[in-house]
């Protein structure tokens, strides 16, 4: 995009609260910190995820009201079965339209955290199917967005599953399981990234964009693609220089081998197919994750705010 523009963004469990150790008022004191610090950066949208709502949903209700943008698509309000946060925003940088759309899984991380949460929010919550969501957010947002996101507390495995079943997400964000995955990868048109854990990596995803509305490619996609085809290329000949080593003898496993092998080649010389034949003046993205310990200096207005109230560093 034009001017460098760039907008921050959180997945999801921006405050992940622990559910034992502490005291109730530190632990308020930490993500009242922590939700001072989004907003003097001015994020741009913020996703509820499910660990977020042990802080209890009158917080966050609270948060929101002070400026903090949180969003999400299938978090409903139990009372009136409506959304008790945008499911969507929608930022326009350099003439650009780029939405935003938050979803948090039903299904929580264990038993212990789902009675915590349900006691932290009172019943005051239900949780929408997040495909239903997804698929209602995604159709109102036609024709109004030129970049769709998905900010996703959903976990890796449904994150893919969504990508199959609701057309038109350009990337899914996600970070619910403290996945460190170095590059996106895509099912359909749709890339997906995940950024780690508590927030040690800082994902940047950089956009180029020529025809709004239209995918994406990665930079640097057929030379990767290209690299991985090699690497097959060598074992396939490995695996038929021991087969021919082995006359006579039972080469069944070999054979399995070699046929997976060559399956994964075939399905990645398609991906490259499909690489070399996106127009050269597309639509392109990188994305890099860059570990925040060690290489960011503290922010001495964040370090004073924490001796304010009395918190020293975890």
């Amino acid at each position: 995009m034009e001017n460098q523009a760039t907008l921050l963004v959180d997945s999801g469990d921006l405050f992940f609260a622990p559910l034992s150790g502490g005291e109730p008022e530190t632990k308020s004191a930490k993500a009242q910190i922590i939700g001072r610090a989004y907003r003097s950066m001015k994020a741009a949208a913020i996703n509820v995820g499910d660990l977020d709502l042990l802080q209890g949903i009158d917080f966050l209700r609270k948060e929101y009201a002070q400026g903090l943008p949180l969003i999400s698509a299938n978090l409903l309000d139990a009372s009136r079965k409506a959304p008790i946060f945008p499911p969507y925003v929608i930022k326009e940088v350099s003439g650009i339209r780029v939405a935003f759309l938050g979803l948090l899984s039903p299904d929580f991380r264990s038993d212990d955290t789902g009675t915590a949460i349900k006691k932290a929010t009172e019943d005051k919550i239900l949780i929408k199917d997040p495909t239903d969501a997804a698929r209602g957010t995604v159709q109102k947002l036609k024709g109004r967005a030129d970049v769709t996101v998905l900010l996703s507390d959903l976990g890796l495995q449904k994150d893919r599953l969504l990508a199959k079943s609701v057309p038109g997400i350009h990337f899914i964000l996600g970070g619910h399981e403290g996945r460190y995955i170095h590059n996106p990868f895509h099912e359909g048109m749709t890339y997906i990234a995940q950024s780690s854990a508590k927030n040690m990596y800082v994902g940047q995803l950089r956009l180029i964009l020529h025809a709004p509305g239209s995918p994406f490619r990665a930079e640097g996609e057929v030379q990767r693609i290209q690299e991985k085809i090699n690497q097959l290329d060598s074992q396939l000949q490995n695996m038929q220089k021991a087969k021919a080593q082995s006359p006579g003898q039972n080469t069944e496993n070999i054979d399995r081998a070699l046929q997976e092998v060559t399956r994964q080649k075939n399905i990645l010389r398609e991906e490259l197919k499909r690489a070399k034949d996106s127009a050269p003046g597309g639509n392109r993205f990188s994305y890099s994750l860059e570990p925040l310990e060690g290489s960011h200096p503290e922010d001495e207005e964040v370090r004073e705010w924490m001796a304010e109230a009395g918190i020293d560093k975890d």
